[in-house]
């Protein structure tokens, strides 16, 4: 099947409407022509109705019947519309007619029956003529009186303008159809720029951008809308990258140390069992870390393609959060750190899954725990107020530079080597903690300051 363009189907539409329009308006206008013709020479007709019914009133009293032929005949030749009419008595007596009527037997309805006055259109002596006849009373006698006019030079005119629009109408349809038709390839002249340079944009220079035309029209919000398509797509590629990156780097190190300590353990086979042990440790621990960050992994993954979904009840966060300080004190033990907690004691229900956010306050947690020196503070805190559980982690660590603030949750990062792979682990913690809060229609936050400690604080909206 052929496609057509937008431009064609555009005035092929246009052409079709105005086609319709024009033929309404023509017949509309020829129909307007021909009532106001028909019109005009009916008032001819009813004034020389009148004309007569005044003669007669005046002369008929004092007259005889040839008298008043004669007076009639007169009339007619200087009257307006020539000898064209008849009169008659209620008795069908002719008072007066014409010449072409009488040669011609043209009928007259008597007084008694001409209930109104009527028109009508008859040919006589192969010429059309319009007739009107109205029923008269003069001097208390009924008469009916009978006026014609010829019609061939109203119906030339009528007829010459119906061929003018014959002929124009479809000139004009031609001409408008191809104005049309230009019209609309200028119009979406844009289009056809934005398309070829929409599709001069890859994935290799994603950072070109449409030259956005300032018309404030449509074409306008739609060039808008493609750069702000393109910036977005080329936000995600670069974070693609990124992650892909990142996420290679991360696992590099610990896959080359298992296999590293594994061909070592292999080649040297003359081992105590204490070494063969060790580096079974070595490996253990490096497939767990590694374990860990797929998992990580996967669990972004899927919030990202939106599969990963939260079970989400009606719970207490005060038992969340007990939970949570119960297992960031053992960290804080062992880590040689003061530990405190402020839980209220009355519950304070939330809509969470309890498991996600046991899971991110922990992740605020142990994040607080690596980077406090010995004998430093770590305090978890938990409040209700303005309709949400905001929960607060903050301690006496190394804090985090201004500069380092705004990516603190982004994946991957991390902000200087005091936050070295030793200690910040594979940097997805804070980035699955702030999911985890967005997930339950919450925010997370950080303030911090370089050499005195950082506060984070998780918000999750109250049950109402």
């Amino acid at each position: 099947m052929k496609r057509y363009s937008i431009g064609f189907r555009l005035a092929a539409w246009y052409s079709v409407v105005f086609a319709g329009g024009l033929a309404v308006f023509s017949l509309a206008v020829w129909f307007a022509m021909r009532a106001a013709v028909y019109h005009a020479i009916d008032d001819e007709l009813r004034d020389r109705v009148q004309g007569v019914h005044a003669f007669m009133n005046h002369q008929i009293s004092a007259l005889s019947i040839p008298e008043i032929r004669d007076e009639f005949r007169e009339h007619s030749v200087l009257g307006p519309g020539g000898d064209l009419f008849q009169v008659c008595d209620a008795q069908g007596q002719w008072l007066y007619r014409s010449v072409p009527l009488e040669s011609n037997n043209v009928p007259i309805e008597k007084p008694s029956t001409l209930d109104r006055p009527m028109f009508a259109t008859t040919q006589v002596a192969g010429r059309p003529l319009r007739f009107y006849s109205e029923r008269i009373l003069v001097n208390g006698q009924p008469y009916t009186v009978q006026v014609a006019t010829p019609m061939h030079e109203a119906f030339e005119a009528i007829e010459a303008f119906g061929l003018i629009l014959v002929l124009a109408v479809p000139v004009l349809l031609i001409a408008a159809s191809a104005g049309g038709y230009w019209i609309s390839k200028r119009a979406l002249n844009p289009v056809d720029e934005i398309s070829r340079a929409a599709q001069r944009i890859s994935i290799e220079n994603l950072a070109d951008r449409l030259h956005v035309p300032e018309t404030g029209d449509q074409l306008q919000r739609l060039t808008e809308t493609l750069n702000q398509m393109f910036s977005r797509l080329e936000a995600s590629v670069r974070r693609m990258k990124q992650f892909t990156a990142d996420a290679s780097h991360e696992l590099r190190a610990p896959i080359a140390l298992i296999r590293t300590t594994a061909e070592v353990a292999v080649q040297r086979r003359n081992r105590q069992a204490a070494e063969y042990l060790e580096a079974l440790d070595d490996i253990l621990e490096e497939s767990e870390r590694t374990s860990q960050v797929v998992d990580s992994l996967m669990l972004l993954a899927r919030a990202d393609a939106g599969k990963e979904v939260l079970e989400r009840g009606l719970v207490d966060a005060c038992s969340i959060s007990r939970a949570a300080a119960e297992q960031g004190e053992k960290l804080a033990r062992i880590r040689e750190l003061e530990f405190s907690a402020s839980i209220p004691d009355e519950p304070v229900w939330i809509h969470a899954d309890t498991e996600a956010l046991r899971r991110a306050l922990l992740i605020l947690i142990d994040n607080a725990a690596k980077y406090t020196a010995e004998r430093g503070t770590v305090r978890f805190d938990l409040s209700a107020n303005d309709g949400f559980a905001r929960f607060s982690v903050s301690d006496t660590g190394i804090g985090i530079a201004p500069a380092d603030l705004p990516h603190i949750f982004d994946r991957f990062w991390r902000a200087d080597k005091a936050r070295s792979r030793a200690h910040a682990g594979a940097g997805l913690g804070l980035s699955i903690a702030k999911w985890i809060a967005e997930s339950h229609a919450g925010s997370i936050s950080v303030k911090s300051e370089a050499g005195k400690g950082s506060v984070f604080s998780l918000s999750v909206p109250l049950e109402k």
